[in-house]
This record gives C-alpha cells, structure tokens and sequence, in this order.
C-alpha cells in the first residue's frame, strides 16, 4: 500500500493532485476525511520517526531520528534535552491530534494547545527560548490565539493590551505556513483563486460552521474573528521575541490578508524580524508538496535550508538575549555595590561640612 500511495504521489500531475485534494475536501465529512487520512497519514519508512502520545497531559506525537523504539520515559528525556523544538499545530479544518469538528468545536482545540505548551514548558521544564511555534492553515490562527492565551490574554478583546505573564519566556520565534489570519473572503485574492485554490468559499463555510458550533457560541465574543484587528497594534511583541518565518502561495485566497499582516507587523513593531517566502502554487504548498511541480522540487530543498537556517538564528539570537539580559544583571549588581562601598566610606571620611555632590549624579544611570 505505501508503495503504491508513494507511486500516486510520485507519478500523479501536481494539477491533478491539487484538483483532487480540492474535491476531496468538500465532500460529505465521513469520506474527505477518510480520504485525506488515507493520503497524509505516515508511510511505513516514516513511522520509525514518530512516538504517540495520549494521556492526561497531552495528545498528539513526538517527531525524532527512530523515535518510535523509545519507551515513553526516553522519548520524553530526549525531548527536554534537544537544542530546539518545534511545537507544531497542524491545519486541517481546526483539527488538534484526532479531535475533529463537529464533536469537538471552540474554544477546546484552544484549549487543548495551551495545555500541551504548559506541559512543555512547565511540567517538562523546556524553555520556550528553543521552542519554535508553529502552524500551518488553521493551524496558523490557533497558534497565534494559544499565545495570546498563554502570554497577553488581554489581546483577546483589547488590541492594546501588554503582557501580564512572565513567569516563563517567549518562544523562540513563529513559523507559519499559509496561515488562516482573517475569517474575512472579501480580498481581491479570495475572487481571483477561490475558484482553483484548495480552500473554497464552500469549504472555508464549512470548516468554520463545524467548527465554531454556531448553536453552541456567540460569534461576537469569539477571539478568532477579532484576532487580526487585535494583534495589529503592536501585539505581536507581547506574544513573541525574536523572528517569524512566513510561507505564503502567490496563488492561495488567503495570500491578501497574510501580506497585509506582514505589512502591519514590520510598521507597528520594533522588535521582530519578519521573513517571507513566497511561490507560485496554492494554499499550503510548503507542506502539501505534491501540488508542487516536478520541475521545481529544487524550490523546496532551498526552502528546507531556508527554514533550517532561520531556525538556528532564532536560537543563536536567544542566546544572545540571555547574555544581554545576564550582562545587565551583573553591571546592576556591580554598581549596586559601588553605591554601597562609596557610601560607606563616605560615612568614614567625608567631614561634616564638606560640600558633597547632589543625589542626581550620585547614582549612575544605566542606558
């Protein structure tokens, strides 16, 4: 069977493939679902690569070179003591591990992504200064409400809202890839591709319906449709330092919003580096490789060194955060201990009525 899925994927036209997963999508829920298991589900030489988790903590899997021999305790020490971990959220219609919509709609599949990143980062004490969010499609917009969650839970409702946790780092920097950043199918890009993209009107419709559960929430309180607004103010730097990397097809519906998003990020912030790639193919295409042509398989190999050097300066810049911040500690207590020593020997040898400086040049001032 891998044989012949890999012979599918290997021999079909990218066209077809892209036509295909198209109408696939937007069939009745039990078969695009099957459907689209059956084709992105892992192949045998894969699953080597993959540990299953399900318990109390967390569901969903630990990716690593022949990870699946691991018991669970190894498989989790080698976690804490990797260089760098990706916390990926993946796409596919708002879905978290195997809980799909309709059964399971918002605010759990939130929910569900804040209690996985508590548990790296607080039961399995990973720093998030090696972790890297990431998010692909729907992905995308549930990462960025995790963080808001997680870091500046104000942003949900306030666009000028600061960050009132710092009990633990931000992560090392944002991946995304075709994200979802607007509800919104009014953007020139929306008329020009929703006829050939893989997203739809009719599937877009749909994927939200099922998972907003519209008899069970109030679309006017839901953070999702207000989080572009509300992270367009500057939030970005409440939920993250460093980097975000940012692939986008020139040929998806959701190219507009994503560029407009970029835009907004670079003017209304000083702290993060923006990086975007872009190509000519449809929603996903970093991820969905097979609606990639033959002929510009290369395209992605650049792409992966791309990704695989911003990773490591996202790591290399983390660390120098952390020198800066130490470097700053130490000066402090240096001339808090200057202070002390030239007040105590003032106190010895300065006479009563000797003229003394005056308190604003007495402590230094720290730039």
């Amino acid at each position: 069977m891998d044989i012949a899925r890999q012979q599918i994927k290997k021999n079909t036209p990218a066209c077809v493939v892209q036509h295909t997963l198209r109408t696939l999508m937007t069939a009745p829920a039990p078969v695009a679902r099957y459907a689209v298991y059956d084709l992105t589900r892992p192949t045998g030489s894969q699953k080597k690569w993959i540990k299953y988790f399900d318990n109390q903590h967390w569901k969903g899997a630990l990716i690593a070179p022949d990870i699946k021999k691991d018991n669970e305790h190894t498989a989790l020490e080698r976690l804490k003591n990797a260089d760098l971990v990706i916390y990926e959220i993946h796409g596919g219609g708002f879905r978290v591990g195997h809980c799909l919509a309709p059964k399971v709609y918002y605010p759990a599949p939130i929910q569900t992504c804040v209690s996985g990143y508590q548990y790296l980062t607080t039961e399995l004490g990973v720093s998030p200064t090696k972790i890297i969010i990431s998010g692909d499609s729907a992905g995308g917009i549930i990462s960025l409400e995790m963080l808001c969650h997680i870091y500046a839970p104000g942003l949900l409702t306030d666009p000028y809202a600061k960050r009132t946790n710092f009990d633990i780092d931000l992560p090392a920097g944002i991946l995304l890839s075709s994200p979802v950043i607007s509800v919104n199918q009014t953007s020139e890009s929306w008329k020009k591709y929703a006829s050939s993209d893989i997203v739809s009107h009719r599937l877009f419709d749909l994927v939200i319906k099922e998972y907003v559960s519209l008899k069970k929430n109030n679309l006017d309180k839901m953070a999702m449709f207000n989080l572009f607004n509300n992270l367009s103010h500057g939030g970005m730097e409440q939920i993250c330092q460093g980097t975000i990397l940012i692939f986008v097809g020139e040929k998806e519906v959701f190219r507009d919003d994503i560029i407009t998003f970029v835009d907004i990020i670079k003017k209304t912030t000083s702290k993060l580096k923006v990086n975007v790639c872009k190509a000519q193919y449809a929603h996903d295409w970093y991820l969905i490789r097979e609606i990639v042509r033959q002929e510009d398989k290369e395209l992605l190999h650049r792409c992966d060194t791309i990704m695989a050097k911003w990773c490591d300066r996202a790591l290399v810049y983390q660390r120098k955060l952390k020198q800066q911040a130490k470097d700053r500690k130490e000066e402090q207590r240096a001339d808090e201990l200057s202070d002390i020593v030239s007040t105590s020997l003032g106190e010895k040898v300065i006479p009563p009525h000797a003229t003394t400086l005056s308190d604003s040049t007495s402590h230094p001032i720290l730039v």
